[in-house]
């Protein structure tokens, strides 16, 4: 949308420079025919307004499209970098979550009672999920 807005409003602004450009002078006075990129307008300065008018509105048209795209682009832009911000608080607190647990981990891993038992916390039975569905009894 950027692009044809663009495209548009630099395609009204140089018709309008090689009009204005090739009817200066006095033999292009109101009253004799326009020249515009190889058209010649004449009647009324009437129709010459209306060239105008139409002009103009198509210039604004384009100017319309190409703010319109750049606003869309800032805005994506914008909750682009909040997201982002969010994300990297989310990271910062899930890391201190994980270190904290790690530290809570060796310190009880470091206790004297964690040495009795070999390191195992659990005891261990016969006929766990781990045996198979059997119960640890083969056939």
């Amino acid at each position: 949308m950027i692009v044809l807005g663009l495209l548009l409003l630099v395609v009204a602004a140089v018709i309008v420079v090689v009009g204005v450009l090739s009817n200066l002078g006095s033999s292009h006075l109101l009253t004799h025919s326009l020249n515009l990129i190889g058209y010649h307008l004449s009647g009324s300065t009437g129709r010459l307004l209306l060239v105008g008018v139409i002009l103009g509105a198509a210039g604004m048209l384009g100017l319309n499209l190409l703010l319109a795209g750049l606003g869309r682009g800032i805005k994506h832009r914008a909750s682009t970098r909040r997201q982002l911000r969010a994300d990297r608080q989310d990271n910062k607190r899930l890391a201190g979550e994980r270190d904290r647990l790690g530290q809570q981990l060796q310190d009880e891993r470091a206790a004297p009672g964690a040495e009795a038992t070999g390191g195992q916390d659990r005891p261990t039975r016969a006929g766990s999920p781990a045996d198979g569905p059997s119960g640890g009894r083969r056939r």
